[in-house]
């Protein structure tokens, strides 16, 4: 499966990672070494949600029950379930500590 660059906007930084296709986002952000807050990994809880600025993603079969319509809107994911089917660039990223970075 082919990676796809992903660039990462926090707290006035860019930080740049890959992705394959087969891979949750949440995991290739967390192998970047970038914090994000987790907890269920299922895309039930929300806490992880962050905004998609470009590019294109698949949930697959799962549902991102943890957004509303309006985070959708908004252009909040889920990188817990999400995979990248293009090159991305994300912002928002909530970061452990409290830290909430755009």
């Amino acid at each position: 499966m082919p990676d796809h660059a992903i660039v990462l906007h926090t707290a006035g930084a860019e930080l740049a990672t890959s992705a394959s296709e087969d891979k949750f986002l949440l995991e290739a952000m967390r192998d970047a070494g970038l914090p994000v807050r987790k907890s269920c990994r299922n895309g039930v809880c929300g806490l992880c949600k962050c905004r998609l600025v470009a590019g294109e993603i698949t949930y697959l079969w799962r549902q991102p029950h943890g957004l509303w319509e309006k985070h959708i809107a908004e252009g909040l994911i889920l990188p817990c379930i999400a995979y990248a089917r293009s090159d991305l660039v994300l912002d928002r990223i909530p970061l452990e500590g409290g830290e909430f970075r755009c």
